[in-house]
């Protein structure tokens, strides 16, 4: 499955860029590496629940399909909606299967971290609202919580990226992460509204640059 991840998470980011042309070329690497995936594993490998595996690579077909369909339009935020839902099955179906994978734990917290990115909405101290503090504040303990399991298994990160360079740069941007989110966590405690919004709102960003690390941008 992680070479399948190595060709998802480029046309998962890309996609949610301006250019269209690179995220097509992503697609389109996607698209093969999904067919070589379902060609090896035609049924569900054993340990995977069939109904589950029916369920999951149904739901990712038509995700790829509706992708492809929407970057043919140019629109690229629709296809990054769109495959929003591969990671979802595919972490659904490993939860069904019992079978512990480190891109599911980054999912987790991925899950967490946009109810805190939603909260602060790239506002600033003077505008964010104290609804808003209270949202991140109740976000906190479960982005804490997803994101220790990250850090407790950052040692799979070499299963999934095979170069020694970025492995090294995926390293660091844990650190960086799990910086922030302390931070914010301090902020959050102290009613500090410049900390809440400057720390929630480079959370986001500091995932997103830790999750591009486990894809291959296709050539």
């Amino acid at each position: 499955m992680a070479a399948l991840d190595r060709a998802y998470v480029p046309a998962l980011v890309l996609t949610n860029r301006p250019e269209v042309e690179p995220a097509r070329r992503a697609i389109v690497a996607l698209r093969a590496e999904w067919d070589a995936f379902r060609a090896r594993y035609p049924v569900a490998p054993a340990g995977y629940p069939a109904a589950s595996w029916v369920r999951a690579t149904a739901a990712t077909e038509a995700a790829i399909v509706a992708a492809e369909q929407k970057i043919a339009a140019g629109k690229g935020p629709a296809a990054h909606d769109e495959l929003e839902a591969v990671r979802e099955a595919m972490h659904a179906l490993r939860r069904d299967a019992g079978v512990a994978y480190y891109m599911d734990d980054l999912t987790a917290f991925h899950t967490a971290m946009e109810r805190i990115a939603r909260a602060v909405g790239g506002r600033n101290a003077q505008a964010i609202t104290d609804a808003e503090v209270a949202a991140v504040r109740a976000a906190l303990p479960e982005a804490e919580r997803t994101w220790l399991i990250v850090v407790a298994n950052r040692a799979q990160v070499a299963r999934h990226i095979e170069s020694p360079e970025r492995q090294a740069a995926a390293q660091a941007l844990i650190d960086s992460e799990a910086a922030t989110l302390a931070a914010l966590k301090a902020a959050a405690a102290a009613g500090d509204r410049a900390g809440i919004a400057a720390h929630g709102n480079a959370l986001k960003p500091g995932y997103s640059k830790l999750f591009s690390q486990f894809g291959a941008p296709p050539k």
